[in-house]
């Protein structure tokens, strides 16, 4: 594949490769990118405001979970994002349903 790239798109499901055959001697070169859909940031924000108000957390106790998982998702090649991603699903372990969906594709089901 000399001069070409190759670039799969997966949303919702898991992807595999298993056997990757490169016939010339350049080297192989795998890069990773996540992106969030704006549909899926709305049902997570969606999801905890349902879980706050059947636990009553108030708006200012679970703001900063909606404010940290903005940042987060608009920029997920920040180093740290994984490491982030984990301490939120800690901090916040009444909304770790929504977490764990959003971000299942980067820390895996929890």
């Amino acid at each position: 594949m000399k001069g070409s790239d190759l670039t799969i798109t997966v949303s919702e499901e898991k992807t595999r490769f298993r056997y990757v055959n490169q016939q010339d001697p350049a080297p192989l070169e795998i890069t990773q990118s996540v992106v969030f859909q704006a549909e899926d940031v709305e049902r997570f924000v969606q999801s905890i405001s349902n879980i706050a108000a059947y636990n009553n957390i108030r708006f200012t106790d679970y703001q900063p979970l909606q404010s940290q998982v903005a940042e987060l998702v608009t920029n997920p090649d920040q180093l740290g994002f994984l490491d982030s991603a984990r301490e939120l699903c800690k901090k916040y372990d009444w909304a770790l349903r929504p977490l764990s969906v959003l971000f299942a594709t980067v820390i895996g089901v929890q």
